[in-house]
Formats: structure tokens, sequence, C-alpha cells
């Protein structure tokens, strides 16, 4: 999942328009920044920093509540805070499944394979029909899938690497 801060401009049960920042709840593990699928939601006044307090609009920065998505069910969402009535969190959770789904096809993912002498992990990630494996920070080769998997780029990936990966692409995308 690629983890940023997102905006929303929210319409209100009411009519008006509430812009919501929505910030991804993260912590450090092992120098790796990892989601926990929590939000943290604001609402801000980016569109109108000249503007008055009104309630469709409560400041700067307001924390308006916390937003998460249960872990065996992405489609089901908790909402912590009481600013936002059900239509209103509709609209959050929709816009955030929409951005879950978006990333599900460009974020990298990481594959265990046996690689010089023991297990390694390799970070692969799509892009526009193309894989690029990459070991130690450093891509090293890129895979593609027309009717046949082929290494396209980099120097010959070890079988037990390049079957690992591509399983796990099929696997993640259940492609082909």
């Amino acid at each position: 999942m690629i983890i940023a801060t997102s905006s929303l401009e929210l319409t209100r049960t009411d009519g008006t328009k509430l812009y919501v920042d929505i910030e991804p709840v993260t912590y450090q593990e092992e120098g790796k920044l990892v989601f926990t699928g929590v939000y943290q939601l604001q609402a801000t006044r980016h569109d109108d920093p000249a503007g008055e307090y009104t309630e469709d609009n409560p400041g700067d920065t307001t924390e308006i509540g916390t937003f998460a998505h249960k872990q065996d069910n992405k489609f089901e969402w908790v909402y912590l805070g009481d600013f936002l009535d059900e239509e209103e969190q509709s609209q959050v959770a929709d816009h955030l499944q929409r951005l879950e789904d978006k990333d599900a096809h460009t974020a990298g993912f990481y594959v265990q394979a046996f690689y010089h002498g023991g297990m390694n992990s390799f970070e692969v990630k799509a892009q526009e029909g193309i894989y690029a494996v990459a070991y130690d920070g450093k891509v090293i080769a890129e895979l593609e899938h027309n009717h046949k998997w082929e290494q396209v780029s980099g120097d010959p990936l070890e079988e037990d690497v390049f079957v690992s990966v591509k399983q796990a692409i099929e696997a993640k995308f259940e492609k082909r």
C-alpha cells in the first residue's frame, strides 16, 4: 500500500462542503513504515485559508475522528467519533476503498526465495504489465506475462527466485 495522506471534499448532509484530510496511522518496524489499517480524519480549511470558523469547516485542522477497516473484511469500516453522520461516513469509506483498490495494483509486496545460499526477500512492484523485482533496494530484473512468463531485463534470475516471484504475482493478482 502506498502510505500517503489524501484529501476529500465531503458533501455534508445539509449540502455544505467539508474538506477532510485523511492520514494513515503508521509505525516503524525494522526501519520500515508499517500501515496499521487506521486513518485519522481532520477537517481542514485548505481551500479557504482566510475563512471563518463554521460548523461545516470547524477550524484550520480539527480532529473529527478515526476510521479503520476490519482486518477480515476491507469493505466493513468502523468510525470512532461523533462529527460525521452515516452518509458522510459512507463517503469517507468509498474514498478509502477507491484508494486501497488503486494501491492494490501498484503497491509493492515482498516474496521470499532461496538466493545466494539462503532465504532472502525480494520486493515486487507492478507497473503497466511489468513486474520489477528488487533485491537489497535495487531493481535486479523485470518480468512480463504475455502467454508465458519472461524476464525482460536484468541478469537471469536463479530458477527458485523466478518461480517464487511469478507464483506470488499470480496469487496476488489472481492472474492467468
